[in-house]
């Protein structure tokens, strides 16, 4: 799984990517040559970097299992409060079966 962090490339998949929501998490998508995954949780909802952090680990436990060919994804957790893996995973599994 490879992380973007280039931020040309992170600014164009946010500027022309589609996006899915399901309002706990958000997702931008484009097509590409290949795969590259950004998590991003913010910090006016969760203060406390602990719980970004946590948020951020299951999102991505949740999207390593998971194989998508040539896109770029974005996901973003809009949610209230620190979810457990089973939401987290059944809210990413479902949005990304619509793409």
């Amino acid at each position: 799984m490879e992380i973007l962090k280039n931020k040309i490339v992170i600014n164009e998949l946010f500027e022309k990517g589609k996006y899915l929501s399901n309002g706990l998490v958000m997702i931008k998508f484009l097509e590409s040559d290949s795969n590259g995954f950004l998590f991003a949780v913010s910090s006016k909802k969760f203060k406390k970097a602990v719980d970004r952090n946590r948020i951020k680990r299951l999102m991505k436990e949740s999207a390593r299992k998971i194989n998508v060919n040539n896109k770029r994804i974005a996901f973003v957790y809009i949610g209230e409060g620190v979810p457990t893996f089973e939401t987290i995973n059944k809210s990413i599994t479902n949005l990304l079966s619509k793409i």
